[in-house]
């Protein structure tokens, strides 16, 4: 039976928080409120009416006309803002928290293989906020660590052809269906510009520079009218050894170098003790450490036939010698264990080089009848720096007596992994594409009725080369029967001796770190690919038009349907498939469709002059499930300077493609501790995720009260209480969460030894999230002479973030956590943007000023339970100053974190990548022309 979820506007009565920062002047330079009385500047002179004010798609005057609470940021502040690409937007956002992608956080995930970055309105997911381009859906490759696609924000669209950014802070599925269930960021370009533009922007980050070159043309004919542009971008990599805030010892016990076990007891060629002076720890007899350590567990009661009792570990002879890297972490070497540190190795962010293109343009055939077309292409190339090798989780290598490397003189298996510090950087490739397509017409009917259809085709793909280990190869390498020109295949018997005839030993033994044979290591240390593919194809059409006279004028009615294939494949090649790799669980290609039918009403009610009702339903079908979403907005002008509002409404989001259809299986790794190990620190294992087709869309019940209040001339206060109400919300099991509840049950995976190898998680639906809070904004500009000063601001408060895991379960209060182990984001309480622009004849100059609270640092600590650590508050200053030379020349320097001020400290990841950078200061320069 299908599923239905339909929810009902219920407002609730519990406006906690505290409205008194109301008074506080705050901006966000170019920022407008809901109700800034911007004029619909993309009114079409000939008539044809265009959705340009995001949340309706009624024809309204300005954003003071609809009742949700919209943020505006326009051409100037963007100017200000020193930003290079579209993804750095999100910072001009405080209602925006979590982001996404494009730099290492291995505790939250994201993809930081590439450029990347999401949006997260009110961080409730970046599945949560729908990302149109001119109004429209496009497809998403990138996810999250819990599978939620989003729209990479790095390749929508060039920056230079960007008129405005409208962000919606209300939940929209009434009008835009499925995703919008926290709001939508709709990115505008500039589809009236003529003639020709070029910016080019260096920036300057110590270690890691970054470039960037765009332009735009524009022009037509009395009927015809094309805007096109493009943008190439160049970002080097950053390491993290590069920075103070993440160069620290991070230890892993797959080390280089490892680990070895002894099953029986060295000796010589000529039987005599194995005794190994490594000039640090002194002379070691091995034969009688092997079996004094087996004496003492026989004495005490252990089976001799058990392994137990005759494996003893000991940690590479090399592991405390200096340049090795390792470090001996045990009570008496060799009995413990040899550790090395990978952090240095790995990446703050990634390479990449990218070239993105982008038109949009009109056609008119009569003067009531306009054809429009818009085309987005890119490709992005990245280089992903890391550590040498992954480490060895999946198998167990075997170093034979007469490996030349083997010390011990009888077989021992390795524990590790092939390439320390001493090894080259590990390069991982993602190739990244992207095609979206738009035709459409628009025009009269008849009076003032209007329609609008268009299709529109949307593909994304990633293809993701990393290298692995294969086991396979790795153990006849260790044999003796390694390089690419060794003739022995991996299904036959060596007809002659190992080491000959054109075939190498590879010693996984410390000392041989810098002798062992490149050309060997690159025949079992090689790249497996996988290419995931996102496709959308959309028909949809609306129609608008008068309806009867209401007191405050005609009331309208927007009447609109939507037809939607989704599709998701992922791709493996052989090597993943055969489960030969090393680290990475073997993969299982597959695909996934759906489609999707929706029809939506929205009435416009201009009840008095100074009263609007805004009213509107969507029904939208998955097939499984169906929902019906309703809303009901009012704005009332109650005197020339007090604007009141309200909104209230339901949405929901459908399960991810990845996340509940198809067959592909995903696997994966994290930094997982064995409770059952007294100090285990961690290290990476496998984690197992496979969908679930029985997933409930999420829903929500949401409203918004709102004030705007103009006290004085040229001053501007808004404040707006906000309020989600989730139930079934979409969670991945977390699996570090797994484990601490059950060590030893059915989906911990462990090896034969009892070794903690991984864990089996799924997808469910949690029990509720609640979360409510303000936004304040508020500007005031004075006019001197011929100077002009303008304070800005705009502040988010989360006051309430309550999760709950399961249907009936406890309720967890997470705001102001980093919520490590939950399914919840990063929520601290605060964020607030404020600016200071100084504006004189052709001179402009902004300070602004970026504030995020801090957390409680619950990292390795259970749901629930205290923690005394926190992760501190962030406070950043950026500067800039602008020159407009001429009309078509503008010249732009700035810094953004002018005070070069590190993020501040969070357990395991040294800083939180989804709030804040550790790139340090960026100074930039600019240079913008017109002709």
């Amino acid at each position: 039976m299908k599923s239905r979820s339909v929810s009902t506007c219920k407002l609730t009565t519990h406006l906690r928080a505290t409205v008194s920062v109301a008074a506080m002047v705050y901006l966000c330079a170019g920022i407008s409120t809901a109700t800034a009385q911007q004029k619909d500047a993309d009114q079409a002179d000939d008539g044809i009416a265009e959705i340009v004010i995001t949340g309706t798609y009624l024809k309204v005057k300005s954003q003071a006309d609809i009742p949700d609470p919209t943020q505006t940021l326009d051409r100037d502040a963007i100017n200000r803002s020193g930003v290079s690409n579209l993804s750095q937007l999100t910072n001009l956002t405080p209602a925006n928290i979590g982001s996404m992608g494009g730099a290492q956080d291995l505790s939250k995930g994201g993809p930081e293989n590439h450029g990347s970055r999401s949006a997260n309105l009110r961080g409730l997911g970046p599945s949560s906020t729908l990302v149109l381009l001119n109004g429209h859906r496009t497809a998403a490759t990138d996810t999250d660590g819990n599978l939620n696609p989003y729209v990479n924000l790095n390749t929508l669209v060039p920056l230079i052809e960007i008129q405005r950014v409208e962000t919606v802070l209300d939940g929209a599925s009434a009008l835009y269906g499925s995703d919008a269930i926290a709001g939508v960021m709709n990115f505008i370009t500039d589809d009236k510009f003529n003639g020709v533009a070029a910016g080019g922007q260096y920036t300057f980050i110590d270690g890691a520079p970054k470039y960037l070159a765009e332009g735009m043309y524009g022009g037509g004919n009395d009927r015809f009218h094309v805007v096109g542009s493009f943008s190439y971008e160049h970002q080097k990599n950053l390491q993290n050894s590069q920075r103070r805030v993440t160069n620290f010892y991070s230890p892993s016990g797959t080390s280089q170098p490892g680990n070895f076990i002894l099953s029986s007891a060295p000796h010589t060629a000529n039987g005599g003790d194995v005794i190994i002076d490594n000039g640090v720890n002194g002379a070691i007899n091995y034969t009688q450490l092997y079996n004094s350590t087996v004496a003492a567990r026989l004495a005490g009661g252990a089976s001799p036939s058990a392994a137990a009792t005759k494996n003893v570990q000991v940690a590479d002879p090399s592991c405390d010698v200096p340049g090795t890297g390792g470090v001996f972490v045990g009570s008496r070497f060799p009995l413990g264990a040899c550790q090395f540190s990978y952090q240095a190795m790995n990446p703050i962010q990634p390479a990449y080089k990218q070239v993105l293109s982008h038109v949009r343009g009109t056609y008119d055939l009569t003067d009531t009848q306009q054809l429009f077309f818009e085309g987005r292409y890119y490709v992005q190339d990245s280089d992903r720096y890391g550590v040498a090798s992954t480490p060895i989780t999946r198998g167990n290598i075997i170093v034979p007596a007469n490996n030349p490397g083997n010390p011990f003189g009888v077989p021992v298996t390795f524990l590790g992994r092939v390439m320390g510090v001493n090894g080259p950087y590990d390069d991982d490739k993602t190739n990244l594409t992207g095609t979206h397509l738009v035709m459409g017409a628009k025009g009269k009917l008849w009076g003032d009725w209007e329609y609008s259809l268009d299709g529109v085709y949307s593909r994304e793909q990633q293809v993701y080369d990393v290298k692995e280990t294969d086991l396979v190869s790795l153990q006849y390498a260790v044999n003796g029967y390694g390089g690419a020109g060794c003739p022995v295949s991996f299904n036959g018997t060596a007809s002659f001796a190992p080491g000959t005839n054109g075939c190498s030993y590879f010693s996984p033994f410390g000392k041989d770190q810098k002798v062992n044979s490149q050309a060997v290591i690159d025949q079992f240390f090689t790249y497996t690919t996988s290419r995931t593919v996102s496709e959308y194809m959309i028909a949809e059409g609306v129609v608008t038009g008068k309806l009867f006279e209401l007191p405050g004028g005609t009331s309208a009615l927007a009447v609109g349907g939507q037809f939607r294939n989704e599709y998701r494949s992922i791709l493996y090649d052989a090597f993943r498939i055969s489960g030969r790799t090393a680290y990475l669980p073997p993969g299982v290609s597959g695909s996934g469709t759906r489609q999707i039918g929706s029809g939506f009403a929205e009435l416009g009610l201009p009840i008095l002059k100074d009263l609007y009702v805004d009213t509107a339903i969507r029904y939208e079908d998955y097939g499984p499930f169906d929902s019906v979403d309703p809303k009901i907005g009012v704005n009332w002008h109650a005197t020339p300077e007090l604007t009141l509002r309200a909104a209230a409404s339901t949405a929901f989001r459908a399960p991810a493609l990845a996340q509940s259809v198809g067959s592909a299986a995903t696997s994966g790794t994290s930094n997982l501790y064995d409770p059952l190990v007294a100090g285990d620190k961690g290290t990476f294992r496998n984690v197992n995720t496979v969908p679930n087709n029985k997933l409930q869309p999420e829903t929500s019940t949401n409203y918004d009260l709102g004030i705007t209040w103009n006290p004085i001339r040229h001053a501007e206060v808004s404040v707006d209480y906000w309020n989600y109400d989730f139930k079934k919300k979409i969670a991945l099991q977390n699996a570090q969460a797994v484990i601490n509840a059950d060590p030893t049950g059915p989906a911990v995976i462990r090896d034969a030894s009892g070794t903690l190898v991984g864990v089996n998680v799924g997808y469910f639906n949690a029990g509720a999230v609640t979360t409510d809070g303000i936004d304040v904004s508020a500007a005031y500009t004075w006019d001197l002479d011929d100077h002009q000063l303008t304070l800005r601001s705009t502040l988010a408060y989360i006051h309430s973030y309550e999760i709950q895991n399961s249907p009936g379960g406890p309720v967890y209060e997470v705001v102001g956590h980093r919520n490590a182990n939950s399914f919840a984001p990063v929520t601290p309480r605060w964020r607030d943007n404020t600016y200071l622009t100084w504006e004189h004849g052709p001179h402009t100059a902004t300070v602004t000023m970026r504030y995020t609270s801090g957390v409680v640092d619950d990292y390795g600590v259970n749901l629930g339970a205290a923690s005394s650590a926190t992760v501190g508050s962030w406070v950043v200053w950026d500067a800039q100053y602008a020159f407009q030379a001429t009309d078509a020349v503008r010249v732009s320097v700035g810094a953004v974190n002018l005070l070069d001020r590190d993020p501040p400290w969070a357990k395991f990841t040294g800083y939180l990548p989804s709030l804040e950078d550790a790139l340090g200061r960026q100074v930039y320069i600019r240079l913008d022309t017109k002709f």
